[in-house]
């Protein structure tokens, strides 16, 4: 595999375009503030990953086939587990019950008020 067929491999498979810079190949104009990267350095091929502007040296190769065959496993959606929410998601999750988890709230607080407004020695 070479570069022009993991970004043709890659877009197929879904992967985001903000998630991987192959340059000469598949540079987007906006990136995601990390993303993994390909490219040829003297002597081998360097796949890593950029986290605002500093890049973390995943692994190197000494040939192209075998970067690519790395990356495209890093980066395809059906080699991946499930991974767990993000605070993205578990903030939409709980927005989507947020009238749920208010009447709730208000049902604590009324029972909470109740009590405190009884009486000593009512139980």
């Amino acid at each position: 595999m070479n570069r022009n067929e993991l970004a043709r491999a890659l877009r197929q498979a879904g992967v985001a375009d903000v998630l991987y810079e192959i340059p000469g190949v598949h540079e987007p104009r906006t990136r995601s503030d990390v993303h993994y990267f390909l490219r040829r350095e003297p002597g081998s091929w360097v796949v890593g990953v950029s986290e605002r502007a500093e890049e973390d040296f995943a692994r190197r190769f000494p040939t192209e086939d075998e970067a690519c065959r790395y990356l495209f496993g890093l980066l395809d959606p059906s080699t991946r587990p499930p991974r767990p929410p993000d605070a993205a998601e578990r903030v939409a999750e709980v927005l989507g019950h947020s009238q749920e988890i208010q009447r709730e709230a208000w049902e604590q607080f009324g029972r909470g008020r109740r009590e405190r407004e009884r009486p000593p020695g009512e139980g």
